[in-house]
């Protein structure tokens, strides 16, 4: 695992979001405390990764990512669903697997043609789709949607299962598939290489002009950063 300076980080954040002002979405929470990062993790059920925790307790509980509080009913990701909070300690399955026994289930929709009454029709079809929507779920146990990347798509941590530690794409609203978001190694990536990543690619980015151009290099393949890796094989 990569040695990560992680005051150094902090730092270069927090210039970062100093140069891009008050504008909407520029401010950087707070940083979480040891005690308060054990009580999440307690209630999730789960250890973070350690560059995930040293994110946390030493550059902030938000920024790039959803940022992470407590509420009355605990701690939470902003923008999140209690179901993705729900099976963080159990570990995210085998991709492959997991896609076929979701296909597999959805072939046995129920057709209303094949019923009498649309009263069995719809009781019947009803079960089926909370069967279907269990499965769904399943597919991401044990990964946080630790960004909103817009249109259905999310980007996740692993934090339990062989998994552990790696950044992946969920995609299911265009492909159906979650796919590893790689680094240079073809390997895929961890918290602290996708955020350092991020935050490499996104310094000299300090007026519109560089912005769109460099969004025109990656969409044209060159020097992509790991988050945009989207659909990488």
């Amino acid at each position: 695992m990569q040695t990560v300076n992680w005051s150094d980080v902090r730092e270069r954040t927090i210039a970062l979001y100093a140069r891009r002002g008050s504008r909407a979405g520029a401010v950087l929470p707070p940083v979480l405390s040891e005690a308060q990062v054990r009580q999440a993790e307690e209630q999730f059920g789960v250890v973070f990764p350690d560059d995930y925790r040293q994110y946390l307790l030493r550059v902030s509980a938000g920024g790039r990512v959803r940022t992470l509080r407590v509420d009355q009913s605990g701690w939470r990701w902003d923008g999140d669903q209690p179901s993705d909070r729900a099976n963080l300690h159990v570990p995210f399955p085998d991709h492959d697997t997991a896609l076929a026994a979701s296909e597999d289930l959805w072939l046995t929709e129920p057709q209303e043609g094949d019923y009498a009454s649309a009263t069995a029709y719809q009781a019947d079809h009803d079960t089926w789709r909370e069967a279907a929507d269990a499965a769904e779920d399943a597919r991401t146990s044990g990964a946080v949607p630790l960004c909103d990347d817009g249109c259905g798509f999310y980007t996740l941590l692993m934090v339990s299962g062989p998994m552990r530690g790696a950044m992946w794409f969920d995609g299911r609203a265009t492909c159906d598939r979650l796919n590893p978001l790689l680094n240079d190694d073809g390997q895929p990536a961890t918290f602290a290489e996708w955020y350092l990543d991020w935050l490499t690619h996104e310094e000299p980015l300090t007026t519109p002009e560089l912005r769109r151009a460099a969004n025109d290099r990656w969409h044209a393949g060159t020097d992509v950063p790991i988050w945009l890796r989207w659909f990488d094989s």
